[in-house]
């Protein structure tokens, strides 16, 4: 398991007499801290809470938070806590619901250890996720804690591990039965999705990673393979040109990360990859990426969603951050969802697979179609008049096919330049979109 020390005392903090979690929202001068409700109150049980100026909220570091206003919560024991200034925060949420026997990390601040030795202030259980009712989940901690050794961590923050990275899960709200009676180690816990559902009830800024507001802050990020050339400077213009189209696209408010995953949600991912995914820049970069060039090939410079819409019936974007080798998903490719992608679609898929060539060689090309053909293969998603998907779609790999199309041919892009006479933007447009287009 990778060390997540410094992530966890960043983001877990003292709320008074109980724990927190500071994120992030996608919009705004502020930052969340994320706590139980019942640990804010006047008189313990009393359902009165503190003013704002009144709680304390205090980093791993010592130092404090200062507070603009607070949410509570009608139905949950959920409490979210607005920030005045922004706070230099790194923490994602899980997107995955509690399921049993879910590994789970849950950090806090216990009374006991909280004038020990510094460095052993927080306090990580680890444990299993044993029921999931509506809005909440339980979970048996591994060490069967009783109740002195949690009180203080309350509100703290519940996380999971997905693909060496840590993301928020829910909070600990409370000790489940009677802690005076019962030692069996168990703590209740509230979901993401709740507090999630709590801050869109309250009129707040939604939680999610900023890549999904907008193509436009991820414009600079695209095409940055192009910087592998022998000589980089054969591709400026070409990247300056592309960067142009990308801000055009960016900036139509309909066509949007946030849309899009709404949208499509898993129909985004290879089968089998971790819905996480979903969340991650470098698959909305590469979205970005596949779009430009879809638009260059159909010769669209402004957009809507049903070009997008159009464009997934001829071509087919599926992403995962796995790193391996991407011809070693080849079946999990053949395996997603391609309703609506018509005979003859091209399918682009963009994995961590930093070396990956264009196409899949025919011996393993030839094995998958087999496979499919004899039957092997269960729950292929695909229209009616698709028999076998291997056959009548072709796959490509984004960054093979940046490779192949444009560094293969750095050279030739060496003569196009702004106002130069029979090379400039039109010829360099059109230049390039024969490339993709020979392919895609």
């Amino acid at each position: 398991m990778p060390d997540f020390t410094n992530k966890i005392r960043t983001h877990v903090v003292i709320v008074d007499d109980g724990s927190g979690v500071l994120i992030q929202p996608a919009k705004g001068d502020y930052s969340y801290v994320i706590t139980a409700k019942h640990v804010l109150e006047t008189v313990p049980e009393s359902g009165e809470y503190k003013d704002i100026d009144d709680i304390s909220v205090i980093t791993f570091s010592d130092q404090t938070i200062e507070l603009a206003n607070k949410f509570i919560s009608d139905n949950f024991d959920l409490a979210i806590l607005v920030t005045q200034q922004r706070l230099d925060l790194d923490l994602q949420t899980a997107i995955s619901r509690p399921e049993r026997e879910q590994r789970i990390f849950y950090y806090g601040y216990p009374k006991n250890r909280r004038s020990g030795n510094y460095d052993d202030r927080i306090r990580e259980f680890i444990g299993k996720v044993n029921e999931t009712p509506d809005g909440r989940f339980s979970v048996s901690l591994q060490s069967r804690p009783d109740w002195s050794e949690i009180s203080g961590a309350s509100g703290g923050g519940i996380f999971v591990e997905i693909e060496n990275q840590l993301f928020l899960f829910g909070i600990e709200s409370r000790y489940e039965g009677s802690p005076g009676r019962e030692f069996h180690g168990k703590v209740v816990c509230i979901s993401m999705q709740t507090i999630e559902r709590f801050i869109i009830e309250s009129g707040l800024e939604k939680i999610h990673p900023p890549a999904l507001n907008s193509f436009l802050g991820l414009v600079d990020k695209t095409f940055e393979l192009y910087s592998q050339a022998d000589d980089p400077e054969n591709l400026r213009f070409l990247k300056n040109k592309l960067h142009e189209r990308a801000a055009i696209i960016g900036a139509t408010s309909e066509v949007n990360p946030m849309a899009l995953y709404d949208a499509y949600k898993e129909e985004l991912l290879i089968k089998e990859s971790h819905i996480q995914n979903l969340h991650s820049e470098e698959m909305w970069i590469a979205y970005l990426e596949f779009l430009i060039i879809s638009c260059l090939i159909d010769e669209k410079q402004e957009i809507d969603f049903s070009y997008v819409k159009d464009n997934s019936t001829r071509r087919r974007f599926l992403f995962s951050a796995c790193k391996d080798n991407w011809i070693w998903r080849l079946m999990d490719i053949f395996r997603s969802d391609f309703r609506g992608l018509k005979k003859g679609g091209k399918i682009i898929v963009s994995t961590g697979d930093l070396n990956a060539r264009m196409q899949a060689r025919e011996p393993q090309l030839s094995n998958i179609i087999a496979n499919i053909g004899r039957g092997r293969v269960d729950g292929l998603m695909v229209d009616s008049a698709i028999i076998n998907p291997a056959i009548e779609f072709q796959v490509f790999h984004l960054t093979g096919l940046h490779r192949f199309c444009v560094l293969e041919n750095e050279n030739d892009f060496r003569r196009f330049y702004a106002g130069g006479v029979g090379c400039g933007e039109p010829e360099l447009i059109d230049f390039v979109k024969g490339l993709y287009n020979a392919h895609i």
